[in-house]
């Protein structure tokens, strides 16, 4: 279990300004604009927690040796917050050991690549020696770090590696207790090795071009009302209505389409954005907010079924009423289909679309209310 985690965003060969570029040791230059998020978590149990600022800052020198520009963890934690805007620093700990809250905090910071750096386990080999009447023990400790880099779009794992470091030290009945210094020592000796390893992975080329820059892709979302219909009114050649046990689904047009809290464009439509995963909310008034973690490909649809609230539902019946006083069978003035086809029409200028088919079991000799 992930008793505690730290987050930190590292750029790599950033751009001009602010995060002027830095010699890129070990980086093909023709991937000067990868960025990369980096994770620090503890699985070692309790003894692992209070080293994880310690850990993180070692991995930062030992990162920013290779050309990495390193952004403070604070940066990334307000950026997590403002993705669950409200949330207890402990509530943000656990949404961000989701691979999926990290991978949507990663693409909202605008990395390509996901570092996990995890203390995996801390290990003690006591020997005890009575020598000459000193009575002494021989402490072995030692700490697996291991790391991993998942792309930072679809969070598959591309390179990983675990290190492991020991040190030995004799402590006597009367020497104070070395164990912090120890462990302290430990991963800052795990942080170089890490970057060692890291070096070696990119000089392979074992890291492959990040996804996130194949592109954009284009997703069709479309609306419904969820769970209601409109029955299937058909009015033949002598006004005769005829209703049918089919029904109709039907659209809520113009509903604002946000990703990652920025609007960008509206459904029933065609959004364009950048693949992996996203928070998608479709919002429009009178229904209650729409809001789903997405992971979204190229050439996706997505349907979209919008709940009413009480208050629209209420203006909602008050529009269909007329509906609700068709008879099947009734035979109607030419007049009084006038007015039918103008109720039917005002309810679609309205913003809705009644999605009429003619599909097997559907009369279509019979022209519909809602057009053909």
């Amino acid at each position: 279990m992930i008793t505690k985690l730290r987050l930190f965003l590292a750029l790599v060969a950033a751009g001009t300004g602010a995060f002027a570029s830095a010699q890129t040791v070990g980086l093909p230059a023709a991937d000067d604009t990868r960025t990369v998020a980096i994770f620090v978590a503890n699985r070692a149990g309790a003894v692992g927690d209070d080293q994880l600022g310690a850990l993180e800052d070692y991995i930062t020198g030992s990162i920013t040796d290779l050309g990495v520009r390193v952004i403070s963890g604070e940066t990334a934690l307000n950026a997590a917050s403002a993705m669950t805007p409200g949330a207890a620093a402990t509530d943000l700990d656990a949404q961000l050991a989701q691979s999926t809250s990290a991978v949507r905090l990663a693409q909202t910071l605008g990395a390509n690549y996901l570092l996990q750096v995890t203390i995996a386990g801390f290990d003690s080999n006591q020997r005890k020696i009575d020598a000459y009447g000193v009575k002494t023990t021989n402490d072995e400790r030692t700490a697996r770090v291991t790391y991993k880099i998942l792309d930072g779009v679809s969070g598959a794992s591309l390179v990983a590696d675990t290190v492991r470091v020991s040190k030995v030290f004799q402590q006597s009945d009367t020497t104070t207790d070395q164990r912090s210094g120890v462990l302290n020592s430990l991963l800052d000796e795990a942080a170089q090795k890490v970057a060692v390893s890291l070096k070696r992975q990119l000089d392979r080329g074992r890291l492959a071009a990040p996804s996130a820059l194949a592109g954009d892709v284009t997703v069709t979302i479309t609306t419904e009302l969820a769970d209601l219909y409109i029955p299937d009114v058909r009015i033949d050649q002598e006004n005769t209505i005829s209703i049918s046990q089919s029904k109709f689904k039907v659209a809520a047009l113009s509903a604002t389409v946000e990703i990652d809290g920025i609007a960008v464009g509206t459904a029933p439509g065609e959004i364009t954005t950048k693949p992996g995963l996203h928070k998608l909310r479709v919002v429009r008034e009178g229904f209650k907010p729409w809001e789903r973690t997405v992971n979204f490909v190229s050439g996706q649809k997505l349907n979209v079924a919008l709940e009413m609230t009480d208050a629209a539902y209420a203006r909602w019946q008050d529009a269909t009423a007329f509906i609700n006083n068709l008879k099947d069978g009734a035979k109607l003035t030419d007049a009084q289909v006038k007015v039918l086809e103008g109720e039917a029409k005002m309810l679609e200028q309205s913003g809705f679309k009644v999605n009429v088919n003619t599909k097997e079991g559907i009369r279509i000799d019979h022209r519909s209310i809602f057009g053909d």
